[in-house]
């Protein structure tokens, strides 16, 4: 417990660093993991283009071609619950220095991934199936982009290839089934980055593991502390469907806000849901650094 206040402690001075004024350039962003919870509701993967076979569940289990709701599953650590939250998380392989442009490259890999079925899914068997999806084996690396747009941060491009492992057990017992896929996905359009002070998962100099296979044991260990904070559009191995958010201007980012203003109305930010009768979540946009304290609570 102590070292989740202690980290969070160290994110909420850089958020007040950052709130108060821009911070100083910095000439090279610190390799590092960037750490992302998956709202539930949001993420599913689907299987109409690349679909299941017959007979994969069970004996005479029709072809599947069905979208299945994934949610976070939160991922296990060594110390226990040290994630708090957290199902993905993407590591940044290099230091990446700015050229003159403002401009800085680094390869990524995803390092973990912990998703589960919203509810068991039904394919035509006597029992329906609950899923969970882990990366599977030595994952592929890609190129990311970092531009400094303002001496608080800027924007970012980070495609990701990956291997996910999709096991379906059934959800009254029995013998579970494996599925293997590769998965491309392209840029999210408006992800934005922050400077931060040296944030990381390594409090105290306690070394932090994390499971990274899928089978419910910490095996490696976390990279230290960086001074990149990623904020904006979250993506995970499941698809997102963003195409209801709003499109934000710079230095903002999409987030849910529960407000009480009539459908069909975006609410300002800070809307607050104090006496209503009829909350519902939307999207709005909020100033990055409010994002970027949304994620690092998780």
């Amino acid at each position: 417990m102590m070292k989740r206040l202690n980290r969070r402690l160290g994110w909420s001075l850089a958020l007040l660093a950052l709130l108060a004024g821009p911070a100083m350039a910095d000439e090279v962003i610190t390799n590092g993991a960037d750490l992302w919870p998956t709202t539930n509701g949001m993420g599913y993967t689907s299987f109409i283009e690349d679909p299941i076979p017959a007979g994969f569940f069970c004996e005479g289990s029709p072809v599947f071609e069905g979208k299945i709701d994934m949610d976070g599953a939160p991922l296990v650590s060594d110390p226990p619950g040290y994630l708090d939250g957290i199902d993905t998380i993407v590591r940044r392989l290099d230091d990446a220095k700015f050229d003159d442009d403002g401009v800085a490259k680094t390869r990524i890999q995803l390092m973990a991934l912990s998703l589960a079925s919203a509810e068991p899914i039904e394919v035509g068997c006597e029992q329906a199936f609950d899923v969970a999806a882990s990366l599977d084996g030595d994952q592929p690396i890609t190129e990311m982009t970092i531009v400094r747009e303002a001496d608080w941060g800027g924007s970012y491009a980070a495609p990701l290839h990956l291997k996910v492992k999709l096991v379906f057990t059934p959800a009254n017992g029995g013998e579970a089934v494996t599925a293997r896929r590769e998965i491309k996905l392209n840029a999210a359009p408006g992800s934005f980055w922050a400077t931060v002070d040296q944030v990381g998962l390594t409090g105290e100099g306690v070394p932090v593991k994390v499971d990274t296979d899928g089978d419910q044991i910490a095996d490696a260990v976390m990279p230290g502390p960086s001074n990149f904070a990623a904020g904006g559009i979250m993506r995970t191995a499941a698809a997102v469907d963003i195409s209801f958010r709003p499109a934000c201007p710079f230095g903002w980012c999409p987030s849910m806000c529960s407000h009480c203003t009539p459908w069909g109305q975006n609410p300002t930010w800070e809307t607050g849901s104090q006496g209503c009768t009829h909350l519902h979540p939307v999207f709005c946009c909020k100033p990055l650094p409010y994002c970027i304290a949304e994620v690092s609570s998780k």
